[in-house]
């Protein structure tokens, strides 16, 4: 199970996991939110790992909002004016960084991005951190599939 589970919001509740994805969902007043996340396999680059957070890979539903939007959370600053690669299986897409997180640039992506997360093996994030380095997180797949279906079911 993902490690964050502790330093969320009490509220967060566990729904499940397959493979290498696990299943949340949140009670808020204004609503219920999901969302699947998955920690890298392997990262590499030049930079200090004591200096980094958690990263995390999320895809969050909102019920009676947003379906399946796609962000990453890096575990440190990307440098400003940069993207972030976002490759499945060879297929790259850019992404847009804001701080320690990055987003594709419309739900219409999200959903083309999804689509290929199901069908793919692995996934690779590249990111450049704000004193310049580039880091690069290995995801594996396994598992997105069913791990998608239940927060589809919890909060859609």
């Amino acid at each position: 199970m993902i490690s964050f589970m502790s330093s969320t919001n009490a509220k967060t509740k566990f729904i499940g996991t397959h493979k290498d994805w696990t299943a949340y969902s949140n009670k808020e007043k204004n609503g219920k939110t999901c969302f699947i996340a998955s920690e890298p396999l392997k990262s590499s680059g030049k930079y200090n790992k004591s200096n980094r957070g958690k990263t995390y890979v999320f895809v969050t539903n909102v019920k009676n909002g947003t379906n399946h939007e796609i962000s990453v959370v890096a575990g440190f600053n990307y440098k400003k004016n940069t993207k972030v690669k976002f490759t499945i299986d060879k297929n790259t897409t850019l992404l847009f960084p804001i701080d320690d997180r990055a987003w594709s640039e419309s739900p219409k992506v999200d959903k083309t991005l999804v689509r290929k997360m199901k069908k793919g093996n692995k996934l690779i994030i590249e990111g450049t951190s704000s004193p310049g380095n580039v880091v690069t997180d290995h995801y594996s797949l396994s598992g997105f599939t069913k791990a998608l279906a239940l927060i589809d079911k919890n909060c859609s």
